[in-house]
């Protein structure tokens, strides 16, 4: 017996009509630099330090710059936590509320303080970037630590970035910067801080701020480590392992 597709008796169904929802990443015009949105990063943090804001480039971007692989959604821009007030102000007046706008703040919970930051994208592309407490990562935000891209960009210098890590116990983002400096481990016996342990106490205040927001979701909210860890034990254990990783 062989078989036969059945015949379809009167006309065949209409196709389903839908339209195709894309994010506002794919359908607005393009950040600038061929959507990395370098430029448009650099030209935030002009404004900021014309208004005698300092500030610097952390998180994925500070570890794109320093040689891991990274893919970056918003570009996190530090400024002193005393400052952010006045950071946010500015950006909302004239004549910068033209260029940028106030978004809705990340609603995922992460390995940061994202879902608390105020957070920006530009009018006309998909350029966004959030504004970064320096407390929130560690960081002193002062020239004096940074250093500079070609563009211009401002940096936390290596040490300085390395040993927020540490003192956060970041061991992710110590891991990746670890890996793409390629350092020795002599270097962070020369430069950074290793006695002592991670900041265990900016710990459960950072994880304390990250549970009051207004999201129910992040009730119980708890990131960064609250136990002590070494911070010469953690250097040695990324610095030793790296070729493991790498090869």
């Amino acid at each position: 017996m062989s078989w036969t597709r059945k015949k379809r008796i009167g006309p065949l169904p209409p196709l389903p009509s839908f339209t195709p929802k894309f994010s506002e990443k794919y359908t607005k015009k393009r950040a600038s630099n061929n959507g990395h949105g370098t430029d448009d990063a650099l030209a935030v943090t002009r404004i900021l330090e014309a208004a005698d804001i300092p500030c610097c480039m952390v998180g994925t971007s500070a570890l794109i710059f320093y040689g891991a692989a990274r893919v970056r959604n918003d570009w996190e821009i530090c400024v002193p936590a005393h400052l952010i007030d006045k950071a946010v102000a500015l950006l909302q007046s004239e004549p910068h509320s033209a260029t940028y706008h106030v978004a809705k703040p990340w609603d995922t919970p992460s390995s940061s303080l994202i879902h608390t930051w105020h957070r920006f994208k530009h009018c006309e592309t998909n350029f966004s970037f959030v504004l970064v407490p320096d407390r929130d990562v560690h960081i002193v935000c002062e020239p004096s630590n940074f250093t500079r891209s070609l563009r211009g960009l401002p940096y936390p210098k290596l040490d300085v970035f390395i040993q927020s890590c540490l003192d956060s116990g970041d061991e992710l983002q110590l891991c990746d910067v670890i890996d793409g400096t390629d350092l020795p481990e002599e270097w962070g016996e020369e430069n950074l801080e290793l006695d002592g342990t991670n900041d265990v106490e900016w710990a459960i205040e950072a994880n304390e701020r990250g549970r009051k927001s207004k999201n129910e979701k992040f009730a119980n909210w708890c990131t960064f480590p609250i136990n002590r860890k070494c911070r010469r034990a953690m250097w040695q254990s990324y610095v030793r392992t790296k070729k493991d990783r790498l090869d």
